[in-house]
């Protein structure tokens, strides 16, 4: 169902601190959009034989067999792979 089409990736982050007995929270998210490339049904069936799809939210490890059929991506690549660490040095940096 993805192929040929665009994974919407939303990463999200929850930042709680504690300064001079106050709590702050910050809370915020990143989307990323994956543009995956269309595949013949032996393609498919070839990657799902490998194993890498059947434990991952998107069938897919955008660092692992899978980004071959990854066309672009746009926004964070760090959030496919599962924390975007530029947003959260963001927000550290605001706290």
């Amino acid at each position: 169902m993805l192929q040929g089409n665009i994974n919407y990736v939303y990463s999200g982050l929850a930042v709680i601190s504690k300064k001079n007995e106050k709590i702050i929270e910050h809370v915020d998210f990143t989307k990323t959009d994956v543009y995956m490339k269309k595949m013949t049904d032996e393609k498919i069936e070839e990657y799902v034989e490998t194993g890498e799809p059947m434990d991952k939210a998107g069938s897919y490890a955008v660092q692992g067999i899978g980004s071959k059929f990854i066309e672009k991506i746009e926004g964070s690549y760090n959030s496919v792979v599962g924390l975007d660490i530029e947003k959260l040095e963001e927000i550290l940096n605001k706290l």
